[in-house]
């Protein structure tokens, strides 16, 4: 027999010939004084019906959901895309559902669907922040988790001075080894094309580009700099400017943006690495199969986002865990993009 419309406790009840509070016992662990028959009745009937609690119901006796809210700013970004995926994957082995949100980068959309979350009853939230999030909407998300007193974990996009339970990579550090392998392979007049610099992770990076230069005794140029928001455009437009101030190179803080520097690249006839060396950071899928393989470097998107879950995890099962930053290591991904121009 198919059922197309979803069973409930009233149909349990009635096919077994018992109350809806005997099915209710029953399915919730308490029927100790319903007969052994009755009892396997009842389950067999469920199965049968293949009955699923109302989860919102359980959640107002209980009031736990076993929902974590997780807000990215780009899904068809992969590198969000292989964090929702290690999300989901230790959510399932903790007996979690992931709701996802995309918040197309707008801040508003941070405030809108945190609020929708929270209305939904989930047990804690994942953030990757909006970029150009002003502290004022910042703030809000925090204030609103803070009132509900719900988990947060805030993971790579984080605001300057905040403290909260974060995971990133090391920026600095990966500003600084993809600066020093542009150096190491001749490159003095290197272009940087940052992220939205009230970014935590993106101001890092910056810094890890400028003491990369400073340690080889480079002196740092402002011309050589420009201030992206992470998206292909924005590598392709900003990318102009740097040909014109004749730098040899570009390291571009993701690689969707270092894509913009290829397209512009061939929009002016400059080959990529013979006229022009490019490296990203992210280390996406599309990065090791272009025609030019992009050198970057590597973050761990998919075990970021199974470290998120499962500090949200050890939240929810002791409020007094420890608030503190866990930070992975980032990797340089050596391809074909630099061209050793010292030789």
């Amino acid at each position: 027999m198919i059922y197309l419309a979803r069973a409930t406790i009233r149909d349990i009840a009635e096919k077994a010939g018992v109350s809806i509070t005997t099915v209710s016992l029953v399915l919730n662990g308490k029927e100790l004084r319903i007969a052994s028959a009755t009892k396997k009745k009842i389950i067999r009937i469920a199965n049968e019906l293949n009955y699923r609690p109302n989860q919102l119901a359980v959640g107002l006796i209980t009031k736990k959901t076993n929902t974590i809210g997780l807000l990215v700013p780009d899904i068809s970004n992969a590198f969000f895309g292989e964090l929702a995926k290690g999300a989901e994957k230790e959510a399932a082995s903790c007996a979690y559902n992931i709701i996802l949100c995309n918040t197309n980068d707008n801040p508003d959309k941070d405030v809108e669907y945190l609020n929708i979350l929270l209305d939904r009853g989930v047990d804690a939230v994942i953030m990757v922040p909006s970029a150009n999030s002003a502290d004022s909407t910042a703030k809000k998300c925090l204030t609103l988790m803070e009132q509900c007193q719900k988990p947060l974990v805030l993971v790579d996009r984080i605001k300057m001075g905040e403290k909260h339970t974060s995971i990133s990579v090391d920026h600095e550090q990966g500003g600084y080894i993809a600066t020093k392998y542009l150096i190491e392979n001749g490159h003095t007049r290197i272009g940087c094309i940052t992220g939205p610099l009230g970014m935590l992770n993106s101001r890092l990076r910056f810094l890890g580009y400028k003491k990369a230069l400073k340690d080889s005794d480079i002196r740092f140029q402002a011309k050589y700099v420009e201030e992206g928001n992470y998206h292909v455009e924005d590598g392709e437009r900003l990318a102009e400017g740097l040909f014109e101030n004749k730098v040899t190179a570009i390291f571009a803080f993701n690689d969707l943006m270092a894509y913009g520097v290829y397209k512009a690249a061939a929009k002016h006839g400059c080959r990529i690495p013979e006229d022009i060396s490019v490296v990203g950071f992210d280390d996406l899928f599309y990065s090791g199969i272009m025609e030019v393989p992009l050198t970057t470097i590597h973050q761990p998107s998919y075990e970021i986002g199974e470290a998120a879950v499962k500090r949200i995890a050890e939240l929810l099962k002791d409020e007094n865990t420890k608030k503190e930053a866990i930070i992975f290591k980032p990797k340089l991904i050596v391809r074909n993009s630099v061209q050793n121009i010292s030789r």
